[in-house]
């Protein structure tokens, strides 16, 4: 695979790069890969709400940069401590390039002296401890794969800029986010065999030969005018905000092959008008959310009409794990014991949404 370089290196918005992954997709082929770094930005998943994971007052405070990505998975904070890494490649098989890739990865920092092990669907950890997270996403046949090294990020303001739910962290056996993470320099510095790494220069570079066998690719200043083009999606209100329907019905499922999925129906008069899915969820392809409105919306929320519109649907296609019998336990209001709420779907019409975050 070929190292992707910019024709100058300086800083750039987190979201350039997302638009660089983009770029490489959709306009070369082959296999490419780059590292990159920014400064303090939280990143959220594609389907995630932005108030319910973020500390939005600590971020305008402290300048923190916000930004929502294309693929799913959970919300990440990123400085120059933290080393991002972007794979695109080619294949159908999503779920064993991804694999292929998180072996890879584990490996290149098990040679460097880090006794990394793959942990669920997208971590690695050393000693029990976070120091990676991954996440990816298709183009037509394309596929991104980005993820995090965390280097020698502070701890503290990662802490401070992510909010994660009360569930989550009880899920992972422990009490704060920081409890749950670590920076290889740490780690390096603790072996003999990987302290030489605990210089980030070098641990790049070695990170990079692990990768890269073909070569490098400097990118023309055409290439980049494109980029900038793409990034202008990521900036667009609407993508930045998600949307949540107001007088929804909201239920969530964790799908231990792909991560926490919930599921907001909006209503009125006992019919659906709009789908909303947030979640760490990560997706095998996109279109979900479009698929289940195309379908639903108009529908009683009944849960034999329900089902009678899904009838030969398969969201497995979409989110690994995800049944039909589940999806419309979600979308009926019914907990994974199949228990119905108090109050009906149709008691849902006069709910109120949640505010919209007020992020600038």
């Amino acid at each position: 695979m070929k190292l992707i370089r910019l024709p100058e290196e300086r800083e750039r918005r987190l979201v350039f790069y997302l638009a660089m992954e983009e770029y490489l997709a959709r306009y070369t082929e082959g296999e490419a890969f780059f590292v990159w770094r920014v400064p303090p930005t939280v990143i959220i998943g594609r389907n995630q709400l932005m108030a319910a994971e973020v500390n939005l007052g600590y971020c305008r405070e402290h300048g923190v940069q916000v930004y929502r990505r294309k693929s799913g998975g959970g919300c990440v904070y990123s400085d120059m401590g933290n080393l991002m890494i972007s794979y695109v490649t080619s294949g159908d098989d999503v779920p064993f390039i991804f694999a292929g890739y998180m072996q890879r990865l584990a490996l290149c920092l098990r040679r460097m002296g880090a006794e990394a092990e793959i942990s669920g669907r997208n971590d690695i950890l050393v000693g029990g401890r976070k120091v990676s997270g991954n996440a990816f996403y298709s183009l037509h046949g394309r596929n991104i794969i980005h993820g995090t090294l965390l280097f020698n990020s502070s701890t503290a303001d990662l802490e401070r800029a992510i909010t994660p739910s009360e569930s989550k962290l009880r899920s992972k056996g422990v009490a704060s986010a920081r409890q749950r993470v670590a920076n290889l320099r740490d780690i390096f510095l603790t072996s003999d065999r990987g302290r030489r790494y605990a210089d980030i220069g070098l641990f790049i570079q070695t990170l990079i030969s692990g990768f890269c066998d073909e070569g490098e690719t400097v990118l023309d200043r055409e290439a980049v005018d494109v980029i900038a083009e793409i990034e202008r999606t990521y900036l667009d209100p609407d993508f930045l905000y998600g949307h949540e329907p107001s007088g929804s019905l909201s239920e969530s499922v964790s799908l231990p092959e792909s991560g926490t999925l919930s599921v907001s129906v909006g209503l009125k008069g006992g019919r659906i008008r709009a789908v909303s899915l947030r979640g760490d969820y990560l997706q095998l392809k996109d279109g979900l959310e479009s698929a289940l409105e195309k379908r639903l919306v108009g529908v009683s929320a009944r849960e034999e009409e329900v089902s009678a519109a899904l009838a030969g649907f398969d969201p497995g296609r979409f989110v690994r794990g995800l049944d039909v019998g589940t999806l419309v336990r979600l979308l009926t209001g019914r907990d994974a014991n199949g228990s119905s709420p108090a109050a009906g779907p149709a008691a849902a019409d006069s709910a109120a949404g949640p505010a919209a975050p007020d992020y600038q």
